[in-house]
């Protein structure tokens, strides 16, 4: 039986330190990074009629379109929903321990370490800083939440099947293990990662139920789930041979970069990488320090190269360690001394941790090739395994040490783990709190990577460093390939034409802001030259851009002007029309930010001088909005004459 009351406490306790050491990214914490992309500018998350279930990551995109619904587009309700989902997932690593225990001994309790250990485990999972990327970036809920699925899939499985071993076949048993089923269709509409759920439980019947009262039938318990293997390269390829629909906006552009990662970079390149990366994947779990949104990691073309014959060696022995822990524990399972079937258990329970850290590392970690070859969420998941493996090994240890003392046996490790990690964790959110001192962090930690210039140029721009800005983002662009060569190297994935084409637009307004219309002339011709793009229907696109801001779908609406401006960084129209659209949405400083290039392109333009007013006036600026309604009134628009005096009575 569940004990209500234990999990209850347990709840508000994780709960209680989850909301502490991240509370300072729900309350300060900003959007970062790709947000803007994935949440802010995203039609999708704006628009629950624009929800699209062949989108490989449609489940993600409708817990963003939910948090706007609620709350808008204030981060916090985002961050909360985060912190909230981590914290469930630490209880559910909690209940998976539990359940593995459980099958391990024949449905019996856990005695007190294995008790301990989960307690431990969940714990080390809650606070690690490791985690910090998958928690505290919004858009890497996309991790955390296809994680909650996976864990709830996984724990629901073994429920049902614990209810089955005991010969209670009834509706209970198999409504666990249809939620189990759905949790892992709502895992795989959420993240990739998620695909290698099928194989875990498969290793879980193989392993934990090999003494199945149902025996070699009990693989017909796995049948259902290898038939969602379908659904992940379903929503991927899908749409390119007419199967199911294409979605629209980043979400298909996610998925056609995946199709273009698995069919031009080498598998092999990136196996031979990954090696050195799951090296320092397991180094971080480890000794979290040095902590780093976006990792300097050269490519590896031979095998035959010293870091990764090395990083190979380490883990076939970390592998061959689980496979004789798993074959020690095996061998010790039907024991009749109670310490020989304890030590039997932990073996094969650290052996488990190793497999589900090399098993759910896979999507991310082996032949399957992804322009980034680095990230520290891609631990999020695998992470359980690690923490498993450790938390029997420090429970053994401890028990060990206080043999009588039970108190101290979890104490003890808690003061020294488990406290510095939360401080850690609560330290590394600084980062989270802050645009420019997530990139300065970036720049510190890896000076040869482009990105870090580029936004931190830009998180410069609009704070109005301009100074600060022109240096980052003119230090980005010395990154910029040369040639063909370079540019289609793979540690220049980053730098894609519409990337650059972005880069020389903004230090264009960056150079408007300090007054050199020249040079930011150049820069956009610069931006429409490096980024060519097939011929555009300019007038039907801003057409269709202007019908959906006059119905209020603003994001949409952005997403057409964006369109446009990628193409033609000089489109009065396109330039105007977002404005008007930022200064109806209350977003004053990108309005103003378009006008003042439309008046830099084009000085004459008197609209923009009136438009720009608007906007100056809106954001309380009366100093600013009377400069330019006088501007545009002393060119002969009568509006604008109108405009400056109300603001000059103050009505306005």
């Amino acid at each position: 039986m569940v004990d209500k009351r234990r999990w209850f406490l347990l709840g508000i306790f994780f709960t209680c330190i989850g909301l502490a050491i991240y509370s300072r990214v729900i309350v300060d914490g900003p959007f970062l990074f790709d947000d803007y992309e994935y949440v802010v500018n995203n039609p999708i998350v704006a628009d629950l009629a624009a929800t699209n279930m062949s989108d490989p990551r449609q489940i993600g995109y409708l817990s963003f379109a939910l948090n706007y619904l609620i709350g808008g587009e204030n981060p916090m309700g985002y961050h909360l929903f985060n912190v909230l989902v981590h914290i469930a997932n630490s209880l559910l690593v909690l209940l998976l321990l539990d359940g593995i225990v459980r099958s391990l001994n024949k449905g019996q309790e856990p005695t007190p370490i294995f008790r301990q250990a989960a307690l431990f485990s969940a714990l080390l999972f809650l606070v690690h800083p490791a985690q910090t990327q998958a928690v505290s970036y919004v858009t890497q809920r996309f991790t955390s939440l296809a994680t909650l699925f996976y864990l709830l899939s996984v724990c629901l499985y073994l429920a049902a099947r614990l209810r089955f071993e005991r010969g209670k076949r009834s509706s209970a048993g198999y409504g666990l293990y249809a939620a189990s089923l759905l949790c892992t269709v709502f895992a795989m509409k959420t993240k990739e990662i998620s695909f290698t759920i099928p194989f875990i439980i498969l290793m879980l019947e193989t392993l934990v139920m090999s003494a199945s009262r149902y025996q070699k039938r009990r693989f017909l318990f796995v049948l259902p789930f290898a038939v969602t293997l379908i659904i992940i390269p379903l929503s991927i390829f899908g749409p390119e041979i007419g199967l199911v629909s294409r979605s629209s906006g980043v979400a298909d552009i996610t998925r056609m970069e995946k199709i273009y990662d698995l069919t031009e970079r080498s598998p092999i390149y990136y196996l031979f990488t990954q090696f050195r990366a799951i090296v320092v994947y397991i180094r971080t779990l480890l000794f979290p320090v040095n902590l780093r949104v976006v990792y300097d990691f050269p490519i590896s073309r031979s095998f035959f190269e010293w870091r990764v014959i090395g990083s190979f060696l380490i883990l076939l022995c970390i592998a061959a360690a689980g496979i004789y822990l798993w074959r020690k524990g095996h061998s010790l399972r039907d024991a009749e001394n109670p310490r020989n079937q304890e030590l039997s258990i932990s073996c094969r329970l650290v052996a488990l941790g190793v497999f589900w850290f090399f098993i759910t590392l896979s999507i991310e970690s082996s032949v399957i090739p992804i322009k980034d070859v680095i990230f520290e969420h891609r631990i999020y998941l695998p992470s359980v395994g690690f923490f498993m493996a450790v938390s029997v090994i420090v429970m053994h240890i401890s028990h060990l040490i206080f043999r009588r003392a039970n108190m101290l046996k979890i104490i003890v490790p808690a003061l020294i783990i488990v406290v510095p990690l939360s401080i850690g964790t609560y330290v590394r959110n600084d980062v989270w709190t802050d645009e420019i001192k997530l990139w300065d962090d970036v720049v510190k930690k890896s000076p040869d990577k482009p990105i870090g210039y580029n936004n931190r140029g830009n998180a410069y721009a609009k704070v109005g460093d301009y100074q600060r800005a022109l240096e980052d983002m003119s230090r980005a662009i010395s990154f910029f390939p040369k040639n063909v060569q370079e540019l289609n190297k793979w540690e220049n994935a980053d730098m894609t034409p519409s990337n650059m084409s972005k880069t020389y637009s903004g230090r264009g307004d960056v150079y408007i802001a300090l007054g050199d219309n020249v040079k930011a002339r150049e820069d956009f011709k610069k931006a429409k030259d490096i980024f060519v793009r097939p011929p555009m229907d300019v007038d039907g696109v801003l057409r269709m851009a202007d019908i959906y801001a006059k119905k209020g779908a603003f994001k949409h609406a952005f997403e057409e002007y964006d369109m446009i401006l990628e193409w033609d960084p000089e489109n009065i129209r396109a330039l105007n029309d977002r404005a008007n659209a930022y200064s109806r949405t209350k977003r004053f400083p990108e309005a103003i930010r378009d006008l003042t290039r439309v008046i830099a392109i084009e000085p004459g333009y008197v609209l923009a001088y009136h438009n720009r007013g608007i906007a100056y006036a809106w954001s309380g600026n009366r100093t600013k909005a009377e400069e330019d309604f006088k501007k545009a009134c002393d060119m002969g628009f009568q509006n604008a004459c109108k405009s400056l005096e109300v603001v000059k009575k103050g009505d306005g």
